[in-house]
């Protein structure tokens, strides 16, 4: 085929993917506008849960789409380009989702004025010089902080630069964003249509979580992608610094890194464990309370979770339960190492148990899952990013410090549909795999 008609191919190629993404794109630039004003006002929850899903089904169809076109790489960049737009819409929002962005601010402040902010909760008197007006917005006064080294040297460095929430939240845009371009390095070195990157970028979930509520875990999330990347592209010291510094942002790194042991090389595991006492030296005066804010999470916490529900109530025991939740998890990673499961699978197996297992699913705990979905778009987890919504509940219905009470209406409209979806797609890949193995038989046979 000759350059003139290559050209004429790729213009009518392109045409076609504008056909469907740039009206889809302007529609969810639009919901995402809608939805970040309506976000704003506690008595709008129906509106937001109407906006929401609107962008939701508008989501999913462009995944589809994504999923089943072919798209030029002119189209990369017209996708990625609406993706800015939809987060710099929901950038000046007041966060009434979620009030874990104003314990950032506090643990900066802490910090600043020269407080281990390990040592003390928010209610302690050692901090009342500390107090503002956006004291009166932090959960949990009587808990320390549950962050790792890491988020707390972040912190620190935002709240030296400016205390405001905005600029808060731009840090963990600015990962959002460097998140997208890692997955289009990512699905074009496993020879995937880097448009799959979609699935990522154009997530309501993604977009209100990180733009509007300004969750820290994509910090944690960019690194543990970018580890995957580097073991592709076989530079074992730059997996394994990234999935450590994964797991100084958020402890979920620390619990899938043994998952990369074995594609990591012998003489760079020692990373690891070095860089882990090097960043937590700084906070190391501490000692046992540290730990008090992650032990009470672990042990207080519970909040949409699903089969732990079923489990909870078949044993009737938390303790029997998360002895079990915790022993499957274990031996699921176990399973993965010993049969070599590809890196990425096993990333994605592991992070979706622990979402369907685990004592609390807040919904931007599903941020972790949905960058995988690039690479497995799976029709359940994509409903569930969507359905998740509803268990915003607690924040509308409840005041700040108030203890939120489940309702359980809430859980099963989220999860109901999420489980069917997961259990036709399990049955129809096994009707399919029995039909392929029969034909094989034939074959070999005939």
């Amino acid at each position: 085929m000759n350059r003139a008609a290559k050209i004429s191919l790729n213009s009518s190629s392109l045409r076609q993917d504008l056909f469907w993404l740039a009206p889809l794109g302007c529609l969810m630039l639009g919901l995402s506008f809608l939805t970040s004003r309506v976000v704003s006002v506690n008595e709008s929850f129906p509106l937001f849960l109407i906006a929401y899903f609107m962008m939701g089904i508008v989501y999913v169809v462009a995944s589809y789409l994504t999923v089943t076109r072919p798209a030029q790489r002119a189209s990369l960049w017209i996708m990625v380009g609406f993706a800015i737009a939809m987060r710099i819409s929901f950038l000046d929002t007041k966060p009434v989702l979620s009030d874990d962005i104003f314990r950032y601010v506090w643990d900066g402040r802490v910090q600043k004025a020269g407080i281990n902010p390990y040592l003390y909760p928010p209610i302690a008197l050692e901090l009342s010089q500390l107090r503002d007006h956006g004291y009166e917005s932090i959960n949990n006064k009587e808990i320390s902080t549950v962050y790792p080294p890491l988020m707390e040297m972040v912190f620190l460095a935002v709240v030296t630069f400016s205390e405001s929430l905005v600029t808060m939240k731009l840090v963990f845009v600015v990962c959002d964003l460097a998140l997208l371009f890692v997955l289009i390095r990512l699905l074009e070195a496993i020879g995937q249509n880097p448009m799959r990157t979609l699935i990522y970028a154009w997530s309501p979930l993604v977009i209100v979580e990180i733009s509007g509520s300004g969750h820290n875990d994509i910090l944690a999330i960019v690194c543990l992608v970018a580890a995957n990347l580097a073991i592709i592209q076989q530079t074992s010291f730059l997996s394994i610094l990234l999935v450590t510094l994964s797991g100084l942002a958020k402890l979920v790194g620390f619990a899938l890194s043994p998952l990369f042991f074995p594609w990591i090389r012998s003489r760079y595991r020692w990373i690891l464990p070095l860089l882990t006492a090097a960043l937590t030296w700084p906070y190391v005066a501490a000692g046992s309370a540290a730990f008090v804010g992650i032990s009470n999470y672990a042990r207080r916490w519970r909040w949409n979770d699903s089969l732990f529900h079923v489990l909870s109530a078949f044993t009737s025991s938390l303790n029997i339960s998360k002895l079990l939740v915790a022993s499957a998890l274990v031996v699921l990673v176990a399973v993965l190492i010993v049969r070599r499961f590809p890196l990425i699978e096993s990333c994605y197996l592991t992070l979706g148990a622990t979402l369907l297992l685990t004592t609390t699913v807040h919904p931007w705990y599903l941020l972790w899952i949905v960058p995988y979905l690039c690479v497995y778009p799976n029709p359940a987890w994509l409903l569930l990013t969507v359905t998740v919504s509803l268990s915003y509940h607690g924040a509308y219905l409840f005041e700040v410090g108030e203890l939120w009470e489940e309702q359980l209406l809430f859980k099963l409209l989220e999860y109901l549909p999420f489980y069917l979806l997961l259990s036709v797609g399990a049955f129809r890949s096994r009707f399919i795999l029995n039909r392929s193995t029969a034909r094989s038989e034939v074959c070999a046979h005939g």
